[in-house]
């Protein structure tokens, strides 16, 4: 005899979906993501629980499973995440933001030693900083797209913020990527000693010692991240910069002055990776 529960709610059904398995990172594959999503059928109606994504766009809870991005491998990586995110924000965790007009998506970084650092990558490939593409819009105004998405993701003041850009040594992946973190507290207390020297040509940057390698880095400051004013034409139009592209590597970090930056380029050579990204406090501990 088959026996038959007295109450509906008594059944109660469950079931679990490993949606993703990956992690990426800029410096190195370093964690992996595992979401499990129950479908739980209590009385005829259904209740579904995920596991949360911080800062991530809100989307509704369809009765579709939530789609999934194949990630290659390094250095193609970022690539894939970024046409995934581009095509449903849904398809990978650290999916945060697209923009179909300006060409480019906000990536939350899932390294366990970039707690609290973004990527604003575009859905066009572009190799990185030594790529042409980088002087013609949208891509030309990354800096300032990035600066703006900061405001949102990292949400600290702006001489407190800071966006950089890795050399072709001094990056794992081969699809451009801007950092957006925060700056360490010593490279700005170094910054504002010497703001006063600061000036904004580029031909006569003023030089600083910057960073946990005390690499040597030249600055100017502007009062504009876009057009003219993009950190890629000015460091282009440094001595020497324009012809080397691909060793260069750039930071942005805010001032004490509303709509004043600081820009800052240093170069590979020798023991120098060009890697500004280490001028960056990723935990946002400052």
């Amino acid at each position: 005899m088959h026996h038959r529960s007295r109450h509906p709610s008594d059944s109660v059904t469950a079931s679990a979906l490993l949606c993703t398995l990956k992690r990426f990172s800029d410096g190195g594959t370093s964690a992996f993501f595992v979401v499990i999503a129950f479908c739980v059928s209590v009385g005829g109606g259904q209740a579904r629980a995920q596991t949360a994504r911080p800062n991530a766009q809100s989307v509704p809870i369809t009765s579709r499973a939530t789609a999934s991005c194949l990630v290659a491998p390094r250095p193609n990586s970022l690539w894939s995440l970024a046409q995934c995110c581009a095509r449903d924000l849904k398809s990978d965790p650290g999916c945060r933001y697209y923009s179909k007009k300006d060409k480019f998506i906000i990536l939350k970084d899932n390294s366990r030693v970039k707690p609290d650092s973004y990527m604003i990558i575009p859905t066009t490939k572009i190799t990185g900083i030594e790529d042409k593409k980088i002087f013609a819009p949208p891509f030309v105004d990354f800096w300032a797209y990035g600066w703006q998405q900061a405001k949102t993701y990292i949400d600290r003041p702006a001489a407190y913020t800071a966006l950089a850009i890795n050399s072709t040594t001094g990056r794992t992946q081969n699809q451009l990527h801007i950092h957006i973190s925060c700056v360490k507290p010593d490279v700005a207390q170094v910054l504002a000693t010497n703001a006063a020297s600061i000036g904004a040509d580029p031909a006569t940057a003023v030089q600083l010692t910057l960073g946990p390698d005390r690499n040597t880095y030249r600055v100017i400051k502007v009062r504009s991240l876009s057009a003219a004013d993009s950190p890629y034409r000015l460091v282009a139009a440094m001595p020497g910069a324009k012809a080397d592209m691909a060793a260069q590597s750039t930071a942005v970090v805010g001032s004490t002055t509303p709509g004043s930056y600081y820009v800052l380029d240093t170069y590979a050579h020798g023991a120098n990776r060009g890697s500004a990204e280490e001028l960056l406090d990723q935990y946002c501990r400052g």
